[in-house]
């Protein structure tokens, strides 16, 4: 959700215009090679942590005890078909990878018919719940970055609309937020059918949440927060395999210590990560989209216009605390 919210500002400026291959160019770099150093940090620490199944262990803990092959290895970093149990978490970046190559398309959902916005949330909401429900992976994922780029097309809109509202209703709205997007922790043993859409309208809910109220915009840019933000994309690519090397290591002595070591290293390895893969993978995106744009430029007859450079995304008051957080499913920044 955060992904598509992020995404489409910079489109919102009047006259801005997108020069697609320039795009693609920065959003391969932007995506895949933070994902492939993610998945040679996964590979660089079983080699040197075996993982092995124990009764020392949970039973979560031994669902990821793999052998990488070279196959596996080159599957996952395709990044699109469903990833091994290498770095589990890159899952998910099938379906960034499927909505980045379809952005125009949720650029002109999200920009036109600006006044029909709340049948278009509703839509989406309903498609991913018959995803859910259908067990259809993609009818249950790709509607939720419409909701995202719907709500970042209108955000000012909706914040106008929500000024008024009284604390106590935030209050409801933060906690069935976060109630619904933790839904399908509540009974996993017997998950609710369809308990993605639930958590979809959670999700929504928080980024309304973040988008119109200020006390939760405070603490969004409180300097923890934008901290977190800045490193969560790093911080989703390499928590598992530093979760599972500390369970390997610490299972003899305590299961709560490896967990307490676990969570220590990960935010560490996340701002190295984020030092030395993702800033340099983000330098080398824009880099990349210069290049690309020289390229056009060059190719372009004289007598036809330039196409105008694509906006940079406006970081206001309103957009600053949602942004931090969009790291947290694909670093978009």
């Amino acid at each position: 959700m955060l992904s598509g919210f992020v995404l489409v500002l910079p489109f919102m400026r009047p006259g801005a215009a997108a020069s697609w291959a320039q795009y693609y160019a920065k959003r391969f770099f932007r995506l895949y090679l933070p994902a492939w150093a993610s998945l040679a940090v996964a590979v660089a620490l079983i080699a040197v942590i075996p993982r092995t199944a124990s009764p020392l262990q949970s039973p979560w803990a031994d669902m990821y005890v793999i052998e990488p092959s070279a196959g596996q290895v080159l599957k996952d970093g395709l990044l699109l078909l469903s990833a091994s149990t290498i770095n589990t978490p890159l899952w998910s970046l099938k379906w960034e990878v499927a909505f980045s190559l379809l952005l125009p398309v949720y650029v002109l959902i999200a920009l036109r018919w600006r006044r029909f916005w709340p049948v278009k949330i509703g839509v989406a909401l309903l498609l991913a719940a018959v995803g859910a429900l259908q067990d259809v992976d993609w009818l249950s994922y790709l509607p939720i970055f419409a909701i995202g780029a719907v709500l970042g097309a209108e955000r000012e809109r909706i914040r106008e609309l929500t000024r008024s509202w009284p604390r106590f209703v935030w209050f409801f709205v933060a906690t069935a937020g976060l109630f619904l997007a933790n839904a399908e922790w509540i009974s996993p043993e017997q998950p609710v059918p369809g308990v993605e859409a639930v958590v979809t309208v959670g999700a929504t809910l928080i980024v309304l949440l973040f988008v119109s109220w200020d006390p939760a915009k405070r603490i969004g840019d409180a300097a923890p927060a934008q901290w977190l933000g800045r490193v969560s994309f790093s911080l989703y690519l390499v928590h598992l395999p530093i979760i599972l090397a500390a369970v390997t290591l610490l299972r003899s002595v305590s299961l709560p210590l490896a967990l307490a070591v676990s969570v220590a290293a990960s935010f560490v390895a996340a701002e190295l990560f984020y030092r030395y893969v993702e800033q340099p993978a983000h330098r080398l995106s824009m880099a990349a989209g210069r290049a690309v744009g020289r390229r056009l430029r060059y190719d372009t007859p004289r007598s036809a216009p330039e196409t105008p450079k694509t906006a940079e995304t406006p970081v206001t008051p309103t957009s600053r605390p949602v942004r931090a957080m969009a790291g947290a499913t694909s670093g978009q920044r």
